[in-house]
């Protein structure tokens, strides 16, 4: 029998598998294969990639489709819909805030993690059998903030793992597989929901994404071992220099751009379903597939995106993201056929490809020495896009419908372009 102990040590960081050391380095060693195993695909990485996929999966099944439940099982009005929107964005700010800073000190993130997809379960669970809106949204905006939780913890466990146990120059394309993830959840999960949702009903819908939820509750326990945080080695970093004039100028305006983009891509999941719908009669089911032929398509813009970036300059790019996004709307504006909305999701690809790929870098180069600062503020700028994307689609698609959404996006996407246009980048 093996001998349980405190930890194991995986490459120079600790796990605990609750068997010793000694142990279990000899029995894997005994295996020729093990050494010669890419640390990107050993069995930890591969459980923080496939729950990632799943706790992805369980997203992508509910709030695409919230619009069209809210909309047409509920019946409320454009405005109503955009209020539970609104209040997503605010709540998750300050669960992103408060609970990020309060995580940081836990010895395991795993039972927050279990704690995330748990209340994610009764959430989907209410929405199953209550159609009445102020509990419906009241669930939206308190609960389901709060599971979506999962992701940015999910994301800090891999981070945790990857500094131990994947070599420094492979990190970055852990990450990647990492976020890779969410556009793979994308290409499943809402064509699923908005098909279940035509034929079998969203009460079955939203019944199968409690049960992922409370599946992926249960797996984190059983998948992902316990990271040692006292593992991780304390190197002192130099104090970072303050921002001057044109630093902080330079930040403002980038995050005022990333929140304007975020804003009109999020409007246009809202809207583009009832569009479908109400404006052209072609069923919503059919809104799924075209999500999926993006996200499948985001995934090798966000690998190019990042090939190139050494390249050529990120802000060009973050530039021709937003040309790509002008494109888009302007042809889902004048669009009329189902053929059109899928050819368009190739700008659709490419904008959300880049914006995601390398939105945070620009922050980081702007922050130099502080990455923490850095991806808890671009973090937000999405959370400013939910919140300015349900404002819009309130008030816009209440008094001229939801086909002027997308007339309101373009001008949103000029606006964050002149913003990018005025920030001073390093040569």
């Amino acid at each position: 029998m093996l001998r349980k102990v405190n930890s194991y040590r995986a490459g120079v960081g600790k796990i605990d598998f609750g068997y010793s050391n000694a142990t279990v380095v000899s029995l894997l060693n005994s295996f020729p294969w093990f050494k010669s195993v890419n640390p990107l695909f050993r069995p930890v990485a591969l459980s923080v990639y496939a729950l990632f996929c799943l706790v992805g999966i369980a997203c992508a099944l509910v709030f695409p489709t919230l619009s069209v439940f809210l909309a047409k099982e509920i019946g409320v009005r454009p405005l109503m819909v955009g209020i539970p929107f609104a209040g997503i964005a605010l709540a998750s700010m300050a669960y992103n805030h408060f609970i990020g800073h309060w995580s940081d000190g836990l010895s395991d993130r795993r039972p927050l993690i279990s704690a995330c997809c748990l209340v994610g379960a009764l959430v989907c669970l209410t929405l199953a059998y209550s159609r009445n809106y102020w509990v419906v949204a009241a669930v939206i905006v308190i609960f389901l903030s709060f599971a979506m939780v999962s992701f940015s913890q999910l994301m800090a466990y891999s981070l945790d793992y990857a500094k131990n146990n994947i070599p420094e120059d492979r990190a970055p394309l852990f990450n990647a597989i990492v976020r890779a993830q969410i556009a793979i959840a994308w290409v499943v999960g809402p064509p699923a929901g908005f098909l279940l949702a035509a034929y079998m009903g969203f009460s079955f819908m939203y019944l199968l994404g409690a049960g992922m939820f409370l599946v992926v509750s249960v797996l984190i326990f059983k998948l992902l071992p316990h990271l040692n945080p006292h593992a991780v080695e304390q190197v002192e970093k130099p104090a970072a220099q303050p921002l001057g004039v044109s630093e902080k100028r330079a930040l403002i305006l980038s995050l005022i751009g990333f929140s304007l983009m975020w804003g009109a891509n999020n409007a246009y999941l809202i809207s583009f379903p009832l569009y479908l719908k109400d404006g052209l009669g072609i069923s919503t089911e059919w809104m799924g597939g075209v999500m999926g032929t993006a996200a499948f398509l985001e995934i090798p813009f966000m690998l190019l995106a990042g090939h190139y970036a050494a390249r050529i300059q990120i802000m060009t790019l973050i530039k021709v993201a937003g040309v790509a996004a002008l494109i888009l709307y302007m042809g889902v504006y004048f669009g009329t056929h189902l053929w059109q909305f899928f050819a368009l999701q190739i700008f659709n690809a490419m904008f959300i490809g880049v914006l995601a790929g390398l939105g945070v870098s620009v922050i980081q180069d702007l922050l130099p020495g502080r990455s923490g600062m850095a991806s808890g503020l671009y973090t937000n700028t999405t959370h400013m896009g939910n919140l300015l994307s349900s404002l819009v689609v309130g008030v816009v698609a209440d008094m001229f419908g939801y086909h002027q959404v997308f007339a309101a996006n373009l001008l949103i996407i000029a606006s964050a372009i002149l913003a990018f246009g005025r920030v001073k980048v390093k040569n």
